[in-house]
């Protein structure tokens, strides 16, 4: 009797372990499974029709992205302006090809070390149509120096860092590769489009400089080279000029009341197999101007006589002398 009371006890005792180990095991793979998932966002670029921002850079203040075909709008709460569709689309992408590295934290009390609470971090929400696909806090950048070794003591590699980032209702907090909390916590102005040119000056045959008091002059190239106002242009102040207003850029915008009727200044970029440019200047101060160009032409820029406009505006002299 007493083999078969203990056999029984063993028994009862090995199921009850098994129990326990079955539990544990339930539990463990359950943490491990969320421990291991890689992709946190799932949304298709083509689709997304709208972002809400709300950057630490504008201390929370919502910013909203439009898209309209191909191009896309930003908002805040005084002013609609056309966005950088370029840098738009780069977040959308580095979004979409976020892989977590590593679940850091478990629980609301980590929120703050990780600046993925809802007063310290910089939260993202998605929708493509009427669906929300994205809601989502990027916290804090964390720089991580490039690898040291001996033959090279100042490192070899490209500087790497992670983002902390937590998805709106869960507790969890995850370490992403990447600098996501620096791209994304920009200012508004920062998200606008702060083209002033993009000309192929390769065909550029004809530029025209209508200033006031009959200052204006035209600039042409021939098969001798640029000729301004009649006289030989020097080489090298005119491909300094040319290749300075073949991309430029400027952040300084304007957004009161734009000006009507002729500008005080204008540009005319004319030549073969291309559409004719202009960019105007109108006489704001005594040193102050507002710029606008075709290629942006709801954008407004301000800038100072010594600024941008001494780029764009030369005078004759200063493409013929060498100085």
């Amino acid at each position: 009797m007493s083999g078969k009371f203990n056999n029984r006890v063993l028994l009862v005792i090995f199921l009850i372990l098994a129990g326990i180990y079955g539990v544990t095991r339930i539990g463990t793979g359950k943490r491990a499974n969320r421990s291991l998932v890689t992709e946190i966002v799932q949304i298709d670029t083509a689709r997304v029709s709208s972002i809400l921002l709300y950057p630490r850079a504008e201390d929370g203040a919502q910013l909203e992205f439009r898209r309209n075909g191909s191009s896309w709008s930003v908002s805040n709460e005084q002013t609609t302006a056309t966005a950088d569709a370029r840098s738009v689309q780069a977040t959308l992408v580095e979004l979409m090809d976020l892989k977590t590295e590593q679940l850091v934290a478990r629980s609301k009390e980590s929120w703050n070390k990780y600046q993925v609470g809802d007063s310290l971090g910089t939260r993202v929400i998605i929708k493509e149509g009427g669906k929300t696909t994205l809601d989502m806090v990027v916290g804090r950048f964390h720089y991580q120096p490039p690898p040291q070794n001996r033959y090279n003591p100042y490192g070899q590699n490209q500087v790497t860092g992670k983002t902390y980032v937590r998805l709106s209702g869960e507790d969890e907090v995850y370490a992403v590769e990447g600098f996501l909390a620096m791209s994304i916590n920009q200012p508004f102005n920062s998200w606008r489009d702060q083209t002033v040119m993009r000309l192929n000056r390769s065909g550029l045959s004809r530029i025209i400089f209508d200033y006031p008091a009959d200052s204006g002059f035209v600039a042409e190239r021939g098969d001798a080279g640029w000729m301004v106002a009649g006289v030989a242009a020097d080489s090298a102040s005119m491909a300094t000029y040319l290749s300075g207003i073949s991309y430029k850029s400027h952040r300084e915008f304007f957004d009161g009341v734009k000006p009507e009727g002729e500008p005080d200044f204008q540009v005319t970029f004319e030549g073969d197999n291309m559409q004719s440019q202009q960019l105007r200047a109108y006489i704001q101060k005594a040193d102050s101007l507002l710029l606008n160009s075709s290629i942006n032409p709801d954008t407004w820029f301000r800038t100072s006589r010594e600024g941008l406009f001494r780029d764009l505006f030369p005078g004759a002299e200063a493409l013929i002398s060498d100085s």
